[in-house]
């Protein structure tokens, strides 16, 4: 993350979340800085330190470093969540569609799905049983379904899911295809010459999500290490937050390929919608 993209931050969460302005104590004492705040967080949530091993060099005690990661958390996911948590638009759709029929040679391709998990350390004991597998090993974790673009940018994330389930029951879970079902995203091609291409190109190329994911550890290492928080909520704040900086870093690198946001294209409630017969057609054809 460069200087500027941090300082951007920074200035938002002064801007519009009151944990982060300035203030004064009783006797009239600066309070701590945004900019030691945001810093805190950041550092827990880039070398996965613990909040007490800040104590000297940002001068902040343990529970104020433990505040300012959810707070940060909070802040990252309401302002920037609707952007870079955002499913694709039509104007998203239409580029990926181009950049991946060029760069893998076959049309109608968003990206890659897979599933990757995050170990939970402090799983609470009458959770491991659901959140472990056998062939995982016996430690408990947490699941996150992704799809990726050839430029690592990540277009969908479901994370929360207990780590017995296996990819399949994950994406009957998951909203990932929600807009195919309701009428909202083009219809599964019907061809099954050009399905079973597809697919054995689909598996030829590279997948994507695989690096993003790799991408995603590397540069976030809270989430290459066990899960420290036993509230799976905290953990999921953790896990959206790294996914909407990954991305803020990608736009600001300049290598999204679909960078611009456009709010208007966006799916409203008044949009038409199947049926509810033509809404189970397509809900078997998916699961076939």
């Amino acid at each position: 993350m460069n200087r500027s993209l941090f300082t951007r931050i920074v200035r938002d969460l002064s801007a519009n979340c009151p944990y982060f302005q300035e203030g004064c104590d009783a006797v009239g004492k600066a309070g701590i800085s945004a900019l030691v705040k945001c810093t805190s967080a950041i550092r827990q949530l880039a070398y996965a330190a613990v909040p007490d091993s800040l104590d000297e060099y940002l001068q902040i005690g343990e529970k104020t470093s433990r505040d300012c990661l959810m707070h940060f958390c909070n802040g990252v996911i309401e302002l920037y969540g609707e952007e870079y948590l955002r499913r694709p638009t039509q104007t998203d759709v239409e580029k990926l569609y181009a950049f991946h029929e060029n760069k893998h040679g076959f049309p109608g391709m968003i990206g890659s799905i897979d599933c990757t998990k995050w170990s939970w350390a402090q799983c609470p004991q009458a959770y491991r049983a659901q959140f472990s597998r056998g062939d995982s090993g016996s430690e408990p974790f947490i699941l996150l379904e992704a799809v990726a673009s050839q430029d690592l940018w990540i277009w969908h994330a479901f994370f929360g899911v207990a780590g017995s389930n296996n990819d399949v029951n994950v994406l009957r879970q998951s909203p990932v295809l929600n807009d195919l079902k309701v009428g909202k995203a083009p219809e599964p091609g019907s061809n099954d010459v050009k399905r079973i291409r597809y697919k054995q190109a689909h598996e030829a190329a590279r997948k994507d999500v695989e690096r993003a994911s790799d991408v995603l550890k590397k540069k976030w290492a809270i989430v290459r290490t066990p899960a420290r928080s036993r509230s799976l909520k905290r953990i999921t704040h953790l896990m959206y937050t790294c996914i909407i900086l990954h991305n803020m870093i990608r736009k600001e690198k300049g290598k999204a390929i679909s960078p611009d946001f456009y709010p208007e294209e966006q799916h409203r409630e008044d949009d038409p919608i199947r049926s509810a017969q033509d809404r189970l057609r397509v809900i078997r054809e998916i699961h076939d």
